[in-house]
């Protein structure tokens, strides 16, 4: 036998492949489930577009859920939480990509203080957010519907439900109405969208900066200007980072770009315009609902560009 081959054989016998998702094709035919398929079928641009947005991001993520041993249809979850938008932010006051409650990011390792929300910083926040889905999945007995409906309505609220209603069956739970949307939505997402594969590279980086440190000697630090760094890294809410903590810090790929030749990290809807989320029909609505999903005014102590 050749050595490549061997080798590569080797390597992939020492690898422990990633979950997929234990749902039955009969699962896909529930009528809340068609109904998103049908909604989303209808609304194509919606899927699209979010998938555009993920294309930078998927070469971060797919190995991320792997190392969790984690589905790598999960990567489809930012799709229903924030529309692939890392600058989202709910009126609930959840926000980034993965769409995290204060509380919950700081209880699996996010920063959030008057300097910096690692809430969007992309990278960090995806650890968090599939360390919570990988302890849900534990919680709920491998029980991944449980899982994603304690992920939007808490686990608190999911074992209540089920307590009440004497059933481990997602849907007979007298759950919130967005949540009972919410995991057929994202059924349908990963239906339509299949299994994420990465294309390419990212055009962004990952460096892990311990402060204290100003950003001006941060950006000349990196070779990059203080706007350009604000730009990719929507978590720096001041001009320092003063504590002695280790921070996820994204910056270009390759120097050589003009920005405008990046991934488009803008804060919108942080600063600019409602963002679209879920809204699939141009309302700006969330799951059919008249209140827009995402706030356009900036969380206290932001400085706008």
């Amino acid at each position: 036998m050749k050595i490549i081959p061997l080798l590569l054989l080797l390597i992939g016998l020492t690898i422990r492949p990633a979950l997929a998702l234990p749902f039955a094709p009969g699962l896909y035919e529930r009528p809340e489930v068609q109904r998103e398929l049908d909604y989303l079928r209808r609304h194509p641009s919606h899927l699209e577009l979010s998938r555009t947005r993920a294309e930078n991001w998927l070469p971060h993520l797919l190995p991320l859920l792997r190392q969790h041993q984690l589905p790598p249809e999960l990567a489809w979850l930012p799709v229903v939480e924030s529309a692939y938008q890392p600058g989202a932010l709910s009126h609930a006051g959840a926000a980034g990509l993965w769409q995290l409650m204060p509380a919950t990011a700081r209880r699996f390792g996010i920063r959030i203080d008057d300097e910096f929300d690692g809430r969007f910083a992309t990278l960090g926040a995806s650890r968090a957010a599939l360390g919570y889905l990988s302890w849900l999945h534990g919680y709920f007995d491998g029980d991944w519907l449980l899982a994603l409906a304690a992920y939007n309505a808490g686990e608190g609220r999911v074992r209540r439900a089920m307590r009440k209603s004497g059933s481990r069956d997602f849907w007979q739970l007298p759950l919130p109405k967005e949540t009972r949307r919410y995991v057929p939505r994202f059924l349908a997402v990963q239906k339509l969208l299949a299994t994420p594969m990465a294309r390419g590279r990212s055009s962004l980086s990952e460096h892990k900066i311990t402060g204290p440190v100003s950003l001006s000697r941060l950006a000349r630090q990196l070779g990059v200007s203080v706007a350009d760094l604000k730009q990719w890294n929507l978590a720096l809410k001041g001009e320092s980072l003063s504590a002695h903590e280790e921070y996820s810090i994204l910056v270009a790929s390759d120097r050589r770009a003009g920005t405008e030749q990046l991934v488009p990290i803008r804060p919108q809807p942080l600063f600019m315009a409602p963002a679209a989320g879920l809204d699939l029909s141009s309302s700006g609505a969330l799951f059919g609902e008249v209140k827009a999903p995402f706030s356009t005014a900036p969380p206290p102590g932001w400085n706008r560009p």
